[in-house]
């Protein structure tokens, strides 16, 4: 029952807030273009609005689940605003944007070590990796590897060249 409770507190807290933003937008728009907007006018729309975004998070979890995850990716934002095309730019810019930001974070300083648990600048080592499976209940372990064209084999190495950005 408290449960119950906390929840419809919680969204009415989420719906105060889509109210109180809509309103100021509106009071935001009203300035620019000399308009007035209705306490009704905006109640309505922050009602739509509040529909909107309920919708737009269960298709989120549906694209999700859909996959098989938990985690909503952008790539299910991407699939959500698809048929809005300024949207979906806009959505695709602050994506690459992100991407962009974690790839300059990565790039800083990195450092590998090799079997004997040396740092290894400008050496080429092997490297296999190991996968799990599980087939119908069973697991199975593959060697998986890519070699030069980015193919995957079963079963071959291949030469690694590791170097470190200072």
């Amino acid at each position: 029952m408290a449960e119950e409770e906390d929840r419809l507190n919680h969204l009415q807290t989420l719906k105060a807030a889509i109210h109180f933003t809509v309103g100021r937008i509106c009071e935001e728009i009203g300035a620019e273009e000399d308009l007035t907007f209705s306490r009704h006018m905006i109640a309505t729309l922050s009602e739509l609005t509040s529909r909107q975004l309920q919708t737009y998070a269960t298709d989120l979890e549906a694209f999700a689940g859909h996959a098989r995850r938990t985690v909503i990716a952008p790539d299910d934002v991407k699939l959500l605003v698809r048929r809005n095309p300024q949207m979906s730019a806009h959505i695709k810019a602050l994506i690459e944007t992100t991407e962009e930001e974690k790839g300059a974070k990565k790039k800083k300083k990195k450092t590998n070590k090799d079997s004997e648990g040396k740092s290894s600048e400008g050496k080429s080592m092997d490297v296999d990796i190991e996968t799990t499976e599980e087939e119908k209940g069973a697991k199975k372990k593959t060697k998986t590897n890519k070699d030069s064209e980015g193919k995957s084999s079963e079963g071959k190495s291949m030469d690694v060249d590791i170097e470190t950005i200072d």
